[in-house]
């Protein structure tokens, strides 16, 4: 989405990323200065409330405000789509988990809206999206192999040691 290039597709990106950056900004700010009551982080069983109790909602709310602000801004908009998408999906499961059409509806909206701005950013997404940007292994195919090979018995070690000093 560059400036002085908005055809449909652009606009229409442009219009869901400002509608999503003030639900964003909206919802986040409304964790701290409560606008409206969130019954969602109540305490109580479920996904939302554990994440409310654990302290990690003001991590994902303060993310939600930073994703609003640079959606609203226009600045780091491709970053504040893609760091919105984990975000998107829980809230876009948890909605759908209960099986009702309100709940359904908002992830489906939600995703598309998420999805909306991810094409309107295509073009900045399209050199990490090439199946080998570096025009092959920057090590060798021997190397490549032994480095990858010990990535993942560091990864096991580092796991089962971790368990060891746990108790």
């Amino acid at each position: 989405m560059h400036p002085g290039k908005c055809g449909a597709l652009a606009g229409i990106a442009l219009s869901a990323q400002f509608l999503y950056g003030g639900w964003f900004l909206f919802h986040g700010l409304n964790y701290w200065f409560a606008f409206y009551r969130d019954r969602s982080i109540e305490p109580g069983p479920g996904l939302v409330p554990a994440i409310a109790e654990s302290g990690l909602m003001a991590v994902v709310k303060a993310l939600e405000i930073a994703i609003g602000l640079a959606l609203l801004a226009d600045v780091f908009a491709a970053l504040a789509v893609v760091a919105a998408w984990p975000i998107t999906l829980t809230i876009a499961f948890v909605t759908a988990s209960h099986g009702k059409p309100f709940g359904i509806g908002v992830a489906i909206v939600i995703v598309a809206l998420n999805a909306l701005m991810s094409f309107g950013h295509l073009d900045r997404y399209r050199p990490l999206l090439a199946w080998n940007a570096s025009g092959g292994s920057r090590l060798g195919p021997p190397r490549h192999i032994l480095a990858a090979a010990a990535g993942i018995a560091a990864a096991m070690a580092i796991t089962y040691a971790s368990i060891v000093l746990r108790g």
